[in-house]
């Protein structure tokens, strides 16, 4: 990635959401002057992203940004059990004029019903479905974020367990992980942003890299110490101690 692009992804994923909206009008007033080239238009549609709401490398105004430069006709917000990023998702594609949706995925059970032991849609569990909720109207944000609070505090209960799990595995490694200091914090949890499992590997290759460095003595790590089956792609990235989007 050059290093222009890496640059205007970090001002648009800065931790303060007016100066991420902000540095989205300053990228469009660039391209209306003529200063960054105007992406052709096409006619894809994405509207299941996610973003750092969930988990993604984009905020919502940098996830609206890469569908403009991309040529899509229409982006849509679509976050793990949180539909907090949408407003400011709606805002970025104002400034962009670029239409949006938001909406809301979730995990729904169906042991009870005649898809009990079934492989639905999700490939890790069997009776358990993602369900995404698409054209959300922007009179309900609210309370669909409410309906989805029992959920998000179930979540956080559920994360805490499996940190301990965690700590359980690594601790002969010396290497121990606090939800609250080294989960949250990577999170959007503390704007009404989800936290998923995701976030509790993120915040474990950071400790992993910060005791063992990138590269071959990671890689053996993984698959002596954790007997972790490592793929040969996903190895080959692993060696890569030099990428730029190392973690």
């Amino acid at each position: 990635m050059k290093t222009s692009s890496l640059s205007s992804l970090a001002r648009l994923n800065h931790p303060d959401r007016e100066v991420r909206l902000n540095n989205l009008k300053a990228l469009i007033q660039e391209v209306k002057a003529g200063r960054i080239p105007e992406p052709p238009k096409g006619i894809d549609v994405n509207n299941h992203i996610h973003t750092t709401f969930s988990f993604s490398p984009y905020s919502p105004t940098c996830a609206v940004w890469m569908a403009y430069t991309a040529g899509l006709q229409t982006a849509g917000i679509m976050d793990h059990d949180s539909i907090a990023g949408a407003r400011e998702f709606i805002e970025a594609g104002r400034i962009a004029g670029m239409a949006t949706t938001i909406g809301v995925e979730c995990r729904v059970d169906f042991q009870d019903t005649p898809l009990n032991r079934r492989m639905i849609n999700n490939p890790d569990q069997h009776s358990v479905a993602y369900v995404a909720l698409h054209g959300i109207p922007h009179t309900r944000i609210d309370d669909v974020q409410s309906y989805f609070a029992p959920y998000t505090r179930a979540r956080h209960e559920r994360n805490r367990l499996m940190v301990q799990r965690i700590n359980a595995i690594t601790a002969p490694m010396g290497i121990s992980l606090d939800y609250d200091e080294d989960v949250l914090p990577i999170s959007e949890s503390r704007n009404g942003g989800s936290v998923t499992e995701r976030h509790l590997l993120f915040a474990l290759s950071k400790k992993l890299i910060e005791r063992y460095g990138k590269g071959e003595t990671l890689v053996e790590v993984l698959t002596k110490q954790l007997k972790i089956t490592v793929r040969s792609n996903i190895k080959w990235l692993l060696l890569d101690s030099e990428n730029s989007l190392y973690e």
